[in-house]
């Protein structure tokens, strides 16, 4: 289940390996991120699976879902502002700070996907403001399709940057 999920991560790391701090922290223009603020949200939206996640297993109920098409996402021709709690932070970060946390929250992801039996995973829901209702298997799925999405945007931005 979480191959992909570790694919695309260090599809991630290749991408941003030979940008120092200063270039990872700028923005090709005001109202976009930075890849340093890409990599950052990604961090904060695996961290929010996780919690939400966990949250919905102590859920008495079980759940059937239909599988979604969370595919979609990799459309970047489609987009949506993120949520508040799911924006990056304006000021500069630093890498080994994003990158200690990013490996952190992954972890997290991947722990929760191999402590938990995959019939209990699929019996759990919590909702997607696009894509409604999955259970918590296609969560850890999308999460792969979530970063690969943003994995054509650093490109974007390393392209704009002329990097």
């Amino acid at each position: 289940m979480l191959t992909r999920n570790d694919d695309i991560r260090h599809q991630i790391w290749q991408t941003v390996s030979e940008l120092d701090e200063e270039q990872l922290n700028r923005k090709p223009a005001p109202e976009q991120w930075s890849v340093m603020q890409v990599l950052r949200h990604l961090n904060l939206m695996e961290r929010i699976i996780v919690k939400q996640a966990e949250l919905a297993l102590q859920k008495e109920q079980n759940v059937t879902v239909d599988k979604k098409p969370y595919e979609l996402s990799l459309d970047r021709s489609r987009s949506l502002d993120a949520p508040p709690h799911l924006q990056p932070p304006a000021e500069p970060e630093s890498l080994a700070d994003v990158r200690r946390d990013l490996e952190q929250s992954h972890q997290a992801l991947t722990d929760f996907a191999q402590n938990n039996d995959s019939s209990l995973l699929r019996s759990k829901s919590f909702p997607h403001p696009v894509f409604g209702e999955m259970d918590l298997a296609q969560w850890v799925d999308f999460a792969s399709y979530h970063e690969e999405r943003h994995l054509g945007q650093i490109k974007d931005i390393k392209q704009q940057l002329g990097f």
